[in-house]
């Protein structure tokens, strides 16, 4: 296992971004108020993993507690996936993309948490009938922080050098396609790097995976399979937990590298079906290096007896979190939910309405808690025969 050494990431802090545009929620159990601050900007490109307040990319696709250091001449792919950089230096000094690549490493990929509950209703007009599928919540929270070391991680989850494949594993080690290696153990980063940058291939690409292991996504699903159910939902559940900004990858200074990333130029060569010949001769000119990974443990090992966690188990994130996603599923929310968010759940009464204070005319509070009273009444009875089934 080759590795570069790196510095050990600073302590994690749990910020929120309450910069969204969440849909309202028409349940009783969302708060009556939404508070919005000005968007952060990215911060400065430093040697350590800064946590900073979560922004959305471009896209609305993605919140994240920790912010990855925008590279020069980047640009982010349209799945959110890899992160790609047309800077020549990194592909002309083996040292500059060396330091580029443990910075990038001290940052973990955007893991995130999604529930989505949908379904489908039949709609009749007068010509035709038609069944469209309703999304009747989308909610999101971001796991990013629980990657991140702090003060109480356990020592043996604090290298995270880098992993190369061993001789036997293929890989994309400067050729057009995955090769073993002929060495009899594994080549450690700096070699790949040096091999890269004097290749004398102009059209070449060479990419750090994050990658992250020993998380239990099957536990922390069945757990939240389980919460959604108490509610007596009837509709389709899928629980997910999409991972984005997991690879960087270094285009060499060429017109085919830059050509490949116009939209608009892809386009021209789809619909005149002109790729039917550029692809080919790409693949011919183009050589990959994709042996270089960084790892981010969840926990040790299963097998290390006593399991340990880099911050907190599944089960103690999911009692965390348990009363915020309760409350924005049957508020059928859509969007991301926060320490903010859980905040004012915490400051919610038991029926998610935010507390009220006494207005002093006892006639006027009377009259405020029976209509409480009778919200929670109505929500109970319509949430004891289930909602959200197929019709």
């Amino acid at each position: 296992m080759g590795k570069i050494a790196g510095s050990k990431p600073p302590p994690g802090v749990y910020r929120d971004d309450p910069d969204r545009d969440d849909a309202a929620s028409t349940s009783s159990a969302v708060l009556m108020e939404d508070v919005e601050y000005p968007e952060s900007d990215l911060p400065a490109y430093e040697d350590v993993p800064t946590v900073v307040a979560p922004a959305q990319s471009r896209y609305h696709e993605t919140q994240s507690y920790l912010i990855q250091p925008e590279l020069p001449k980047s640009h982010l792919s349209r799945d959110e996936s890899t992160t790609a950089t047309h800077y020549p230096l990194y592909s002309q000094d083996a040292g500059f993309l060396g330091q580029m690549l443990q910075d990038q490493a001290k940052y973990p990929p955007t893991f995130t948490a999604r529930m989505v509950g949908t379904h489908t209703e039949t709609r009749r007009t007068k010509e035709k009938q038609e069944k469209v599928t309703v999304t009747d919540f989308d909610v999101r929270l971001d796991m990013t922080h629980l990657l991140v070391p702090n003060a109480t991680t356990p020592p043996s989850l604090l290298q995270h050098g880098f992993e190369t494949p061993s001789p036997g594993i293929k890989a994309y080690r400067g050729h057009r396609i995955k090769t073993a290696s002929a060495a009899e153990s594994a080549e450690d980063a700096d070699a790949y790097i040096d091999s890269y940058v004097s290749s004398p291939f102009p059209v070449r690409s060479f990419t750090l995976n994050r990658r992250i292991i020993y998380h239990d996504s099957a536990a922390l699903e069945a757990l939240m399979t389980s919460l959604v159910g108490s509610t007596n939902y009837r509709g389709h559940l899928k629980v997910s937990f999409p991972i984005t900004h997991r690879r960087v990858t270094v285009c060499s200074p060429c017109w085919q590298n830059d050509y490949r990333e116009k939209t608009w130029l892809r386009w021209i060569f789809y619909l005149t079906f002109l790729w039917i010949f550029s692809w080919p001769y790409l693949w011919f000119v183009t050589r990959r290096w994709e042996v270089v990974t960084a790892v981010f443990p969840y926990s040790c090992a299963p097998d290390c007896g006593s399991r340990k966690f880099v911050t907190k188990s599944e089960h103690a994130f999911f009692q965390e979190w348990r009363a915020s996603i309760r409350r924005a599923v049957t508020g059928k929310k859509q969007g991301w939910i926060d320490e903010e968010y859980k905040l004012a759940t915490e400051e919610a009464g038991p029926d998610g309405f935010a507390r009220m204070p006494s207005t002093g005319n006892a006639t006027a509070d009377g009259a405020l808690g029976f209509l409480r009273q009778a919200v929670n009444v109505g929500r109970d009875v319509a949430m004891a025969g289930g909602w959200g089934a197929d019709s």
